[in-house]
């Protein structure tokens, strides 16, 4: 199957440097905000649609990676001006007709990389047409109008998307410009969907009829020898086409089904689209809507070569988590090597924090809403200042056991401190122990006796004076706990978690802090 293979990228916008190696099928970018999603999906159209080629050269200002533009202030001369290169090395048949048309050397920090299929784009100073521009350009002024951008294949032939060697389109619903939105997407279905020859005949044959429905407008002529005419050059086909769904055009959808029509139309097997780029898909749609999306995506994704750029806990997890690519200050880092089963695991999980578990730069993994609540009251007195300050968050697992998100997070480089029960169990205590020794960068933490058995307990017995003060009991009320006598109180911090935790919250008051509690955060700050 034709596809894009890997993407390279130097001194465009975000991106000093970067390689990303694609999967065959499904891609999933994730990543923080501002971490450069957009980016390599605009590098990919900026490739294979030749976006910029017509437009003003002052749009370079906001391409140019503004590292390499201030590393040329500070020693401003034509050897340092910034300059963007990008490639795609292209997975191609080579029995098909004009696969050689981009076969070619490829090199890569000024080494031979070998012959592969692919296209590359060049913006740079153009020295022959910018000659005498010496001085200017010491003087610390990039000359923008003296640039030129290029397009050629990997076989050193000028490229043009009359040749594009994939059949490619672009689903993006957070543009807040409709009109241009959809004329592009138009535009780009139009081009996928027929030949040239069909687009070709189909373009002649709209300008005579226009011709023809102007004529039958009948207005009187100007003069003897002047009328008025249509000027076929301001009214080209594909700026007037739009997509009609049960004799509604799209664009006079709401959002919501927009979104899915077009996804429905670029996932269509009619069309054999090689390639489908989709930004933010989740925009607009209510949680049945992104679910039906899902499916159908889920269902095609072995057809074409589908990448989504998403915040959205639901598709990552949904479209399987060893199709993620994690965009980091590193580099793309893929979770291709996360265990299968753990993957698959979260596919049918949608109540997950996977993406925040990938996104935070530590992780408290705790069990449950009263932990939640109170660890966050907890840290602010150990530390002095909020846990967010320190760029931790905490997460409940809601019934996902505690070993499935460190097996995501293996590998990923972060600190997670797991706050969890013993359960009464000595052998829970051992392993956990025995895991700390083992894992550098995850650790276990819960009470160090089975007499400090659970989260409750543990704090009760530290506080023990204050909560007996502080929490009311009903008169009568035995506040068993699975059959157990824990006293009163204590019964009723087992019984009623969330509302306790709650009240412990919102009472203000300083408490006494478990020992295991204090380790973990003492570690996690290591």
């Amino acid at each position: 199957m034709n596809h894009i293979k890997t993407l390279d990228i130097m001194g465009f916008k975000k991106f000093v440097s970067l390689h990303v190696d694609f999967n065959e099928h499904m891609n999933i970018l994730v990543g923080e905000n501002e971490a450069g999603k957009s980016t390599i999906l605009d590098a990919i159209k900026t490739v294979l649609n030749q976006q910029y080629r017509n437009v003003d050269k002052s749009v370079l200002r906001d391409l140019f990676n503004m590292q390499m533009v201030n590393e040329y202030l500070m020693n401003p001369n034509v050897d340092t001006l910034p300059r963007i290169q990008i490639e795609i090395e292209l997975m191609l048949d080579p029995s098909k007709k004009g696969a050689d048309y981009f076969y070619g050397e490829v090199y890569g920090s000024k080494k031979k990389q070998g012959e592969k299929y692919g296209i590359r784009f060049e913006c740079k100073f153009d020295e022959e047409i910018g000659s005498g521009l010496e001085e200017s350009i010491t003087d610390g002024k990039i000359p923008y109008e003296y640039y030129s951008l290029t397009w050629t294949t990997f076989a050193n032939r000028p490229y043009q998307m009359v040749k594009r060697p994939l059949k490619f389109i672009s689903v993006n619903t957070t543009s807040s410009a409709v009109a241009p939105s959809f004329n592009y997407y138009n535009r780009t279905l139009f081009d996928s969907k027929y030949d040239e020859q069909t687009r070709m005949k189909a373009k002649n044959k709209f300008r005579d009829k226009l011709e023809e429905a102007f004529d039958l407008v009948e207005l009187p002529q100007i003069s003897d020898t002047r009328k008025f005419g249509v000027d076929s050059k301001k009214v080209i086909l594909e700026t007037v086409i739009s997509v009609y769904e049960n004799s509604i055009a799209l664009e006079n959808r709401g959002s919501g089904m927009e979104s899915l029509i077009k996804t429905q139309i670029a996932l269509d097997r009619a069309n054999g689209l090689d390639v489908i780029l989709m930004e933010e898909p989740e925009n607009h749609l209510g949680f049945t809507t992104l679910r039906k999306m899902l499916q159908e995506i889920s269902d095609r994704q072995d057809e074409s070569q589908i990448i989504v750029a998403t915040h959205n806990n639901m598709i990552a997890s949904r479209l399987n988590l060893n199709n993620v690519l994690w965009i980091t200050e590193d580099g793309v880092q893929s979770l291709s090597g996360v265990d299968k089963a753990v993957a698959e695991f979260f596919v049918r999980a949608d109540d997950n924090a996977f993406l925040q578990l990938l996104l935070s730069k530590k992780v408290f993994l705790v069990e449950g809403a009263t932990e939640f609540l109170l660890l966050p009251y907890f840290y602010m007195q150990l530390i002095g200042h909020p846990i967010e300050e320190d760029g931790i968050s905490v997460i409940s697992c809601n019934g996902i056991s505690y070993e499935k998100y460190l097996a995501i997070a293996k590998g990923t480089g972060k600190r997670i401190a797991v706050i969890t029960d013993n359960d009464k169990k000595t052998g829970n205590i051992t392993k956990a122990d025995e895991f700390n020794r083992n894992n550098e960068l995850q650790h276990i933490f819960m009470g160090a006796t089975i007499e400090d058995w659970t989260w409750e307990i543990c704090v009760y017995n530290i506080n023990k004076a204050a909560l007996d003060k502080m929490i009311t009991v009903q008169a009568g009320a035995d506040y068993l706990f699975h059959g157990n006598d824990y006293g009163k109180v204590a019964g009723k911090m087992l019984n009623n978690k969330v509302d306790v935790a709650y009240q412990m919250l919102m009472s203000g008051k300083v408490f006494e802090v478990p020992q295991y509690i204090k380790d973990a955060v003492k570690w996690i700050n290591e």
